[in-house]
Parts: structure tokens; sequence; C-alpha cells
């Protein structure tokens, strides 16, 4: 109990002095527009602005203070101009020289009147208070190997600033999808979901929730909320948090002392997929079996550091720990060495503690010009004594590597190249409430362990909102293994073992924004996949849409 009140009392005077400098204050919300993150991508890459989107959705406030730094940039081409205009002009909320007629109170703007300038169904800003509302719309046609998908998905959103020190953020979406739909979305690029129960078994019905309220002092921020947190540079998947998983509660603090060093913390409440027998009670009656069914807690904790080495040349590392049953009060004071505090806590013992990991990886952009060089190494279990031998190793990891080159052979061409590797057993523990997942779903990478893949890519933009992607997968998959054979088998069993399939896949795309938020879509794919055992499979796809898109 004492050590306890003592972390209390640590984890409160670490927030006040977070929150002691509290001049030049600004409040802050996040955007999840990848059109827009991809534009400011490659004028990282061209060497225009200093870009920091290793943790992603990003803060709008400072997307905003880079395109206006971009404004006056002589260097930009003709598509290049129109597309800065395009973006510029979503963002009223932050742009401190726009205000409606103070003359008119409220003032909204509605987007019928002016649909090119206003780009949000409602929005209203004074002095003090702002805020806009959009719809959130999907509907699209599918069809995949001569069967049909129909999505209709219908929501809204928020967004918006409370003085200069809040901001805050809600999306709420219902999506209906009615064919041949994949509802188990493990074996795929597809963000994972929690299906609601329906009467009718040829519905799939779901739902997606974000909010967010954070608080803004003078070299960071605090966020409290529900969403899907991205870290790394990845395009074809990101091996530490990617998008897979659904959205969870999490708190963050995000800390820039300096221009050239950052601190990132995040603590997430996980769904851990398993029943607590033990906690689970009998509710008095038999309707639907008459037992209250409780999970055991899961829990999420990660730090990590960002430095600036050179201009253009960024390096992170960090560490991350998925622990069960109780929230520790170690792991929710962000400077814990949290590997070292498991182990001393639980005298080393495998069978109390904790499933921890290590990860590092860096950033170059415009260092050899027009071009992003990156990388990430996600460790989840290794033995350095034994890195090298063949027979006793515990080499437990994933890594990726890519490469982005802005103006291609000619302008506003862009290829791209990435490579991903997953050794066996990375993200599983023999505790099943302590795998790397959320809801049975990967945390990281997509793909899972014992498997690689190859991404090529190249974006063209012919004219400003219009995008043309061209893409080629090929992945190879392994066999899971056994629980057994990841904590006991000498030699481990090797990277491929059990292999499952090959899979190659090439796409196309089209998209047009209408406004910040609103796109066109149209896709044609190919994928060819062939089984170790088992006759070879061929699917072809294609989709129309339209989408009105999270803030």
């Amino acid at each position: 109990m004492k050590k306890n009140r003592a972390l209390t009392r640590i984890i409160f005077m670490v927030a006040i002095c977070f929150l002691g400098n509290l001049n030049k204050l600004s409040a802050q919300t996040v955007t999840h527009q990848q059109y827009l993150v991809s534009y400011l991508e490659i004028m990282a890459q061209k060497g225009f602005i200093d870009f920091n989107d290793l943790i992603k959705p990003v803060d709008r406030k400072q997307v905003f203070t880079l395109l206006q730094s971009l404004q006056n940039n002589p260097k930009l081409n003709s598509v290049e101009k129109q597309e800065l205009a395009f973006f510029i002009n979503g963002f009223k909320l932050e742009d401190s020289t726009y205000m409606p007629n103070s003359k008119v109170a409220p003032s909204f703007k509605h987007f019928f009147k002016k649909p090119k300038d206003e780009q949000y169904l409602f929005l209203y800003k004074d002095q003090n208070f702002g805020f806009i509302l959009d719809p959130m719309l999907q509907v699209t046609e599918q069809v995949v190997n001569g069967n049909s998908i129909s999505t209709q998905a219908l929501g809204f959103q928020l967004m918006g600033y409370a003085g200069k020190r809040i901001g805050f953020q809600m999306s709420y979406q219902d999506i209906n999808e009615r064919g041949r739909f994949d509802a188990v979305r493990m074996d795929n690029d597809l963000p994972g979901i929690v299906r609601k129960q329906t009467t009718d078994p040829r519905l799939l019905n779901y739902s997606q929730m974000n909010a967010t309220l954070s608080y803004r002092f003078n070299k960071g921020n605090i966020i409290v909320g529900q969403d899907q947190n991205i870290y790394g540079y990845g395009k074809s998947g990101n091996m530490v948090l990617s998008d897979k998983a659904p959205a969870y509660p999490f708190f963050a603090i995000n800390y820039q002392p300096t221009s050239w060093f950052k601190f990132n913390y995040m603590h997430a409440w996980l769904q851990s997929g398993v029943v607590d027998s033990a906690a689970s009670y009998g509710t008095g009656n038999l309707v639907y079996g008459g037992m209250r069914e409780k999970f055991i807690p899961k829990f999420y904790a990660s730090h990590s550091v960002e430095f600036t080495v050179m201009k253009g040349l960024k390096i992170n590392v960090g560490e991350s720990i998925v622990y069960s049953d109780k929230v520790e009060l170690a792991y929710l004071l962000p400077i814990t060495f949290f590997k070292a505090f498991d182990n001393q806590k639980f005298n080393d013992n495998i069978l109390a503690g904790s499933n921890g990991q290590l990860f590092m990886g860096f950033s170059s952009r415009n260092q050899v010009p027009r071009t992003h060089l990156y990388g990430q190494l996600f460790i989840d279990e290794i033995r350095i004594g034994t890195l090298f031998n063949a027979g006793q190793s515990r080499n437990q990891v994933g890594f990726q590597t890519g490469v982005s080159v802005a103006d291609f052979l000619f302008p506003n061409l862009t290829a791209a190249a990435e490579y991903s590797r997953i050794n066996p057993f990375v993200y599983r523990n023999f505790i099943p409430a302590q795998n790397y997942t959320n809801s049975n779903y990967a945390l990281g990478d997509w793909m899972g362990n014992n498997a690689d893949r190859i991404w090529l890519s190249a974006k063209y933009r012919p004219k400003a909102n219009l995008v043309l992607t061209g893409y080629m997968m090929l992945m190879s998959k392994g066999g899971a293994g056994t629980v057994e054979q990841q904590y006991f088998a000498q030699p481990q069993p090797s990277f491929g073992f059990d292999p499952q399939y090959k899979r190659n896949k090439l796409g196309l795309e089209a998209s047009y924004s209408l406004w910040n938020n609103v796109q066109f879509r149209m896709a044609f794919a190919n994928t060819y996949q062939r089984p170790n055992n088992g006759p070879r499979k061929t699917l072809p796809e294609a989709s129309l849409g339209v989408y009105w898109n999270k803030f």
C-alpha cells in the first residue's frame, strides 16, 4: 500500500511538471485524412517541410502550420499549389484570420450556400469556441470473385475547440454489409471489427466509434479517448501499432521540450477476448444461458523517444508491455522502465509476469533528394548471448524497411517499395490474455507472424484532388506453430516453416476528393493464391463507392 501511495505521488508530481508551463496555449484535435497526410509526406521528402508523422493520427494544428509554411514556396508545381489551396480551405477552425461576421449570432456557415468554399455541413466559430459538424457516409458496391457485397454506412462526427486549451472530437458510424462478406478479417488488411448479433445471417452489422478530449500545454499535450493509434511509416502495414485492431480507450502524453527531442507515452485498455470463469456469475434465470460473463482485464502501455540527429534524419526507440488482471500504477508512470519493473515485482517469474517488447526505427527524408528511407525493428523476444547460435537462438522479431521517391521519372509520380518480415511466434504469448492483440486482432502488422511481404506501388496525381494508384503485393505465409514449440523447441522452427500459401496481388485504384473528407473511389484488383496443399485460387475484385470520411 505504501508503495502504491508513493507511486501515486510521483505520478501527480510528473503531471504538475507537465502542466506547469501554460503560456502560448492552443488546443489540439487530430486528422485522419490519408490524402492530406500523403501530401505532407511528399512535401517532407522533397525537403519543403519537417513533418513528424511517426505517430498517427496527426495534430491538426501542426498540419495547418505546415500548410501555411508552404504557401510562399516557389518550388511547388501547379498541381501541388492547387492541392495546397484545397487543403487550407478545410482548416477554417485553425485559421486565426478567419472569423465569421460578428454581427451574426450565432454565426453558422452552411456548405450548400457555398459548397466550393465551405467544406463542412455546419461550422460555427467565435473568439472562444468553435466546432464543425459533418455526416459520415459510405455507399459501396463490390464484386469479389463474382459475388457481390453492398456496404451502407451512416453516422455523424463533430470536432472543435473550447478556448485555447481544450480540443474535442467524436465520430460514430453504423455499418451494414450484405452479400458474401468477410466477417473474420484475420488474413487480410481489412480493419478488424466487433460484429453485432443480428437475426439475418446474410447481414454483417458493426459500428465504429472514436472520441478524444485533449489538453495542450506549451511543449506538448494530454489526450484521453478512444481511437486507433498508428506507430511507424509503413505503407502496407506497421510492426508496432497499426489500424488492424478496433479502436480502444487510452490516454496519452506527448512532450517535446526541444526541437531535436520528443517523448511519447500511451496507456490503453484492451479487450482480451478471454472469459474469466471465476469472476463470471449466474443471473438467476435462463435467458441467454443464465450467466453474466466477465473478461479478463487487459492493458497496454508504451513509451518512446524520438531524436532528430540532423536535418531530415530521425531515430526512435521505445518499449511496450501487455499485461493483464489489474492496472499497475508503475505502468501509468510514463518514465518507468517497464521490463525492469516487471522482472523485479514478479521475481523474474514468467508465470506471474507480463509480455514486454522493444522497438526502434529511423526515418531519412530528402537526405537522398526527394526520397524517404525508413525502417522499423520490433523485438518480441531475443537472446543476445545466443543471437547467432542457430541451435539456441530465440530471435522472435519483426522488421520493415522501405523507400519512397517523389517526382520519380516525372512530376507528381511517387514510387515506393517496402519489405516486411515477421519471424515465427511474434505477437503471441503462452498466456492468452497477454497476446499482442485487441479483440483478438493484432495490434501490429495484419499479416501476423511467420510471414513476409514485398509491396511495390506507384501514385500519380495528374490533376489536383485526383490520385491514381497501382500496386503489387507478394506475400508468403507459414504456420502459427504451437505454444510448446515457441517456448521449448531447440532449435526454434526456422522462418517459413510449415508453409501455408503464397499470395500475389495486383491492383489499380482511382480516387477523387470533392471536399477535404469526401471522396469517390474506384478500384480493381486480382489476387492469385497458391496454397501449399489444395487447389490454386484466383480472386478478381472490383469496387465503386463514395465516402464521407473522418476529419
